[in-house]
């Protein structure tokens, strides 16, 4: 699949969520489409679990581009359990603790609990590995300091980047959970606003990759303005088909050569000075 993934423009993709066990994930139905090109979720990480997942990747060819493989659970335990046997296999890992449709992750968004997990993966970790954390949206103070907490124990514990962000919690009565994750561009404006804010909170020194309501070549573009150093979508894909990475790939191009630029990077963070 990540190959088909990579023809259509992709330059490199992120598989998962994986966990050390096979789950179900939240009953049926869990995906809902939602005005102004968003989607509402409640998955719950419906997986086949970390070792079938490393057996069946196992028999394919490599894929011509990274993939990166997300990894979660509900304990310290199961999320090091479930990295040692999928690191092998991935080129780099992004660790989820941020989810808003499995209950038990957010035990992962208290500080001590992120540094005590991040701890005993570099016990178990390969360096050569990438590893990314998966932040959790903020809309209030309270909410901003507690993440950028977060930020600081995934900078003294080697993180390679972070993800910003993941789907908005939000109230669904549609789902067994009652809640669910919006994705789309109702999120947009959010993730632009956290990016921005880890970029400055970081000066720049912790790649960010830019996850939500990304749909063209316009926003993905801003997104790098922001701080982005990388970019995720999916939600727009459901809307508009495959061929929108290919048109946000040209549409970047053409920006670049319009502002006599080299590459994407030399736009990164622009936006703030």
């Amino acid at each position: 699949m990540s190959r088909g993934l990579f023809n259509i423009g992709f330059g490199y993709v992120t598989l998962g969520t994986v966990t050390v066990n096979p789950r179900d994930g939240n009953p049926k139905p869990r995906l809902w489409r939602y005005p102004k090109g968003s989607l509402i979720n409640s998955m719950g990480f419906p997986n086949y679990g970390a070792q079938r997942v490393a057996e069946s990747f196992s028999k394919h060819k490599k894929p011509p581009n990274p993939t990166i493989i997300s990894v979660s659970g509900l304990s310290v335990e199961e999320i090091v359990e479930c990295y040692s046997q999928i690191e092998p296999i991935a080129d780099g890992i992004e660790i989820n603790i941020s989810t808003p449709n499995t209950a038990g992750v957010k035990a992962f968004q208290q500080p001590q609990v992120l540094t005590r997990l991040l701890g005993a993966i570099e016990n178990v970790r390969n360096q050569a590995k990438p590893l990314w954390l998966k932040i959790p949206p903020y809309f209030n103070n309270s909410e901003r300091e507690n993440v950028l907490a977060l930020v600081e124990v995934a900078m003294r514990n080697s993180i390679d980047g972070l993800t910003a962000t993941n789907a908005k919690p939000v109230e669904e009565p549609r789902s067994s959970t009652g809640r669910g994750g919006l994705s789309g561009s109702l999120v947009y404006e959010d993730m632009i606003r956290i990016v921005a804010d880890i970029y400055g909170y970081t000066g720049g020194k912790v790649p960010i990759n830019a996850c939500g309501g990304i749909s063209s070549g316009i926003t993905a573009w801003r997104a790098f303005e922001m701080g982005a150093s990388s970019l995720q979508l999916y939600t727009a894909l459901i809307y508009e088909g495959p061929g929108l990475v290919s048109n946000i790939n040209r549409e970047l191009l053409r920006l670049i050569k319009s502002a006599g630029l080299r590459s994407l990077s030399d736009i990164t963070g622009t936006g703030l000075r």
